[in-house]
C-alpha cells in the first residue's frame, strides 16, 4: 500500500538524515518507529476484520464462507 511505503520511507529517511556526531545512524529509534507502525497496522487490521465480521452477521451473512481474497481486496479498499 502506498501509505505504508511512504511511512517506511519517512522513517528510514529521518534515520539517514540524522546521524550522531560520530556518524552513527539512530537505528534503534528507526526500529522502534517501524515496530510501532507495524503494531498500529495490525491493530487497525484486527479492528477492521472484527467490524467486517459483525457487519456480515448483522446482514445475515456468514463471514466464514467468504473467500479470503475477497476479504483482502475489501480491506485494501477500505484501509487505503
Amino acid at each position: 500500500m502506498d501509505k505504508d511505503r511512504a511511512e517506511i520511507c519517512k522513517i528510514i529517511s529521518d534515520m539517514l538524515d540524522n546521524p550522531d556526531k560520530y556518524g552513527i545512524y539512530p537505528t534503534s529509534t528507526a526500529y522502534t518507529r517501524l515496530e510501532y507502525y507495524i503494531e498500529g497496522g495490525r491493530a487497525e487490521a484486527i479492528g477492521w476484520m472484527h467490524a467486517y465480521a459483525c457487519a456480515a452477521l448483522d446482514n445475515g451473512d456468514d463471514p466464514r464462507l467468504v473467500e479470503v481474497p475477497k476479504i483482502l481486496a475489501q480491506a485494501k479498499d477500505d484501509l487505503a
